[in-house]
């Protein structure tokens, strides 16, 4: 029975990141270890979920997938809790059910680097890695579902997706796989909006496709021929990045439509839609990394790409935010000139 490492990021969510985690555990798939890195501005987050893991008295959970959620398990799990320090520098081997890990914020694939070293250095041949958005709730079956695709499919290099449907609508589909334009340096989800009824269970992707982040499945030879992931993008595009440095070694992506993922999609990054949030960083990144990427990539697409980014630029130029235009542009001007 493959051993799956389990990776989950936690920035200022702990709520979100409590809920997944109470669906996660009561999958029918066993042998699978989870990894919590939290980046949070503050210790709320690591007091949270010390608490939670830890007493069983826990039990503020606010949840629309009762069934998935309730009853909580029994507390406490087993568990540790350390710092990035220690669990970089220390030759230890982690085996308890859960491991959080308290970090500094560098961004979203520095956080993730920090399981997926480990799990080169001590994870098994046959070693499998789901990396999972903290504001998912997951099926029973998904991980073993996922697990499955996996073993029956063994002869061949996979990334896997899993089908994510909208948290708040659970019938209807976030996305079956991304789709990237490389002339306009645009994503869009296929599948996005439309009502789950089957329509897309045999979707092959494409060339231009790609797994959506927010539930990336892949075996740890995914790590020893493409390596981890690239820290140059703090914030978006690093997936994306990843996903076809894979495809330079070999790799192809394919999706498990009876893997069921409920995504709240994007109060992992900016809180939840209900509340006014500052997106500035968020825009920041994604605009900044369109450019890296497609630099990197498809750098004959770059001229096209410029105009959409010229573009943004403007509209955010008309809305007063001087601040905003001008860190975006020392940032693309550094991308492309040096």
């Amino acid at each position: 029975m493959n051993k799956v490492y389990v990776i989950i990021v936690n920035y200022n969510k702990f709520e979100d990141t409590i809920e997944c985690l109470e669906s996660l555990l009561k999958s029918n798939y066993l042998n699978f270890q989870i990894f919590v890195i939290d980046n949070s501005s503050n210790e709320l987050s690591m007091k949270q979920l010390s608490d939670w893991i830890s007493d069983n008295s826990y039990n503020d959970i606010n949840t629309n997938f009762k069934d998935l959620v309730f009853p909580l398990e029994h507390k406490p799990v087993s568990h540790t809790i350390t710092s990035e320090f220690v669990f970089t520098k220390e030759d230890e081997l982690y085996e308890d059910k859960v491991t959080i890990i308290r970090a500094k914020n560098n961004g979203y694939a520095a956080a993730n680097n920090i399981v997926l070293h480990y799990v080169l250095k001590k994870g098994a041949p046959s070693s499998l890695i789901w990396m999972l958005n903290n504001d998912t709730v997951v099926k029973k079956d998904t991980l073993n579902n996922l697990v499955d695709f996996y073993q029956l499919n063994k002869d061949k290099k996979y990334i896997l997706g899993a089908k994510l449907r909208y948290y708040f609508k659970p019938d209807v589909i976030q996305a079956i796989a991304g789709s990237y334009n490389k002339w306009l340096g645009m994503n869009s989800h296929v599948g996005d909006g439309k009502k789950d009824s089957g329509q897309y269970d045999n979707y092959k992707p494409g060339k231009m496709d790609y797994i959506v982040g927010a539930s990336i499945f892949l075996p740890k030879l995914f790590l020893e021929e493409a390596g981890v992931m690239s820290e140059d993008y703090f914030l978006y595009f690093e997936e994306m990045d990843w996903m076809q440095r894979g495809v330079k070694y070999g790799f192809s992506m394919a999706i498990v439509p009876n893997a069921v993922v409920y995504h709240k999609d994007g109060s992992s990054i900016i809180g939840n839609k209900d509340q006014k949030r500052d997106t500035s960083k968020a825009e920041y990144y994604y605009i900044t990394n369109r450019v890296r990427f497609i630099k990197k990539w498809y750098p004959y697409c770059l001229s096209t790409v410029m105009f959409g980014v010229i573009w943004a630029l403007l509209k955010r130029i008309i809305q007063g935010r001087f601040s905003l235009v001008k860190a975006i542009s020392i940032s693309i001007f550094k991308i492309l000139f040096t």
